[in-house]
């Protein structure tokens, strides 16, 4: 019988990457940052009690990202779990990797891999930039202003969002076709 997929561990050390895997996934999937961002991030950039995120884009520039409250959750586990009282301050980086040393795009890339083979799912692309993109799609879905989609992401101009635009009207040009055929 094959394994399910979980992201529960054992023991203190394997329940810190757990947390951390927890709090990276939420991270990416709720706020579409990049794995550029995700890793620059320090412990100060977490505001705890406004559920706010401080990320920082090219050039330096600031943007604040509401989290929702499951993330939020994930993400303070994780605090409370890898950053006890006493150990470190608010300028250490949020996420660090196994060894304790700060997270990077290449130590990302592992833990995707590894998270992709628990869940069986090695030959699927799941990757951080999925992860953006399923952001973009369930912003536009829900009725988000392209403008704000092109804040949210940290892009200079609007062709990267144009260009979601047009995946989003594919896929409901696509839907609508599939509806109207006949059965």
């Amino acid at each position: 019988m094959k394994r399910g997929f979980s992201l529960a561990a054992n023991g203190p050390k394997a329940q810190r990457i757990a947390a951390r895997n927890q709090a990276v996934l939420w991270t990416l999937f709720e706020t579409g940052i990049t794995v550029s961002e995700l890793c620059a991030l320090r412990v100060e950039d977490v505001d705890r009690k406004m559920g706010i995120l401080r990320v920082w884009g090219k050039g330096g520039k600031e943007r604040r990202i509401a989290l929702g409250p499951v993330c939020l959750g994930y993400l303070l586990s994780y605090l409370n779990q890898s950053h006890e009282k006493g150990r470190g301050n608010r300028d250490d980086p949020l996420f660090h990797s196994e060894n304790g040393r700060p997270l990077t795009k290449n130590s990302l890339t592992l833990v995707f891999g590894r998270l992709r083979k628990q869940a069986g799912t090695s030959d699927t692309s799941i990757t951080p930039q999925t992860l953006r993109h399923s952001f973009a799609f369930r912003y536009l879905q829900t009725g988000g202003d392209p403008h704000g989609l092109q804040l949210l992401l940290g892009y200079e101009g609007m062709a990267p969002v144009r260009q979601y635009l047009r995946w989003y009207d594919q896929l409901v040009h696509d839907r609508l076709e599939k509806k109207a055929e006949p059965t």
